[in-house]
């Protein structure tokens, strides 16, 4: 079997997201782009979007931080501890997803 194995929670995540850009406070924008300038510095490539975040459809930055974090391949420590925060902003995103969800359903 050729190619990559299918993972479904992360294409899961993706598929909840929505296609519109999310309410993310500032806070959270904040998060997200020091996670982002976090892994471009101790990567050493390119991880933050061009635009801000809040033109940008949930969708495309869910997509970003779940390819990111299945991509990225640590060799040390903080490499490690970078890429571990991943987790967080995807977390943090999942969750604005679900609460923009739920404010649309009414």
């Amino acid at each position: 079997m050729a190619g990559a194995v299918a993972n479904f929670a992360a294409e899961r995540l993706i598929r909840r997201a929505p296609d519109h850009p999310l309410a993310l406070g500032e806070d959270d924008q904040a998060y997200l782009l020091a996670c982002l300038r976090d892994i471009e510095r101790v990567f050493a490539i390119d991880a933050v979007f061009g635009v801000p975040l809040a033109v940008l459809p949930g969708r495309t930055v869910m997509r970003h931080l779940v390819t990111l974090h299945q991509t990225l391949r640590p060799q040390d420590a903080e490499q490690r501890t970078t890429a571990g925060r991943l987790v967080g902003a995807i977390l943090l995103l999942d969750t604005a997803c679900a609460l923009d969800h739920d404010l649309k359903r009414g």
